[in-house]
């Protein structure tokens, strides 16, 4: 017989939060979890057992400073290719968002860590994704000094 998954249960989420020193508050369907002074907040949603842990890196306002998307979208699909360990979603009423789904029966306690994770990419691609927004897209070396890193030998 196949291990049975435990539902989700977002108190102990809530907790694991709120033990990291965030600040963490109910709502509709899930939990904002918010802890920096630049007022950024993620949104811990229940979804079928999984957890998806979501933050908001451009809203509706930033998106009608482009002239058009595609140089954001290029530079989106360009940053997912490098595996970043979250992925984008796209709504053209509430922007762009980072996403991470944790799957079901995952451990309350390694939630601070995805909220980490997520911060740290939103903090390296800030400044790319704004300059994607003025029509630029960055090159492969603007990619990985947006990560600070080097490349050891051209891409195949």
């Amino acid at each position: 017989m196949a291990d049975e998954v435990l539902p989700l249960n977002l108190f102990s989420v809530a907790e694991a939060c709120r033990e990291a020193g965030y600040v963490v508050s109910e709502i509709d369907n899930g939990l904002e979890v918010s802890g920096g002074d630049d007022g950024g907040a993620f949104y811990l949603l229940p979804e079928g057992g999984w957890l998806q842990v979501r933050c908001q890196v451009l809203d509706p306002q930033d998106l009608d400073q482009a002239r058009d998307l595609t140089a954001l979208f290029e530079t989106v699909a360009r940053a997912q290719f490098r595996l970043i360990g979250c992925r984008f979603g796209f709504d053209v009423l509430t922007g762009l968002w980072l996403i991470e789904d944790a799957y079901p029966g995952f451990d309350p306690e390694a939630v601070p860590a995805l909220l980490e994770q997520l911060a740290f990419v939103w903090g390296a691609l800030q400044a790319v994704l704004e300059a994607a927004l003025r029509g630029e897209v960055p090159t492969d070396d603007g990619l990985d000094a947006a990560f600070e890193l080097e490349a050891i030998a051209p891409p195949n």
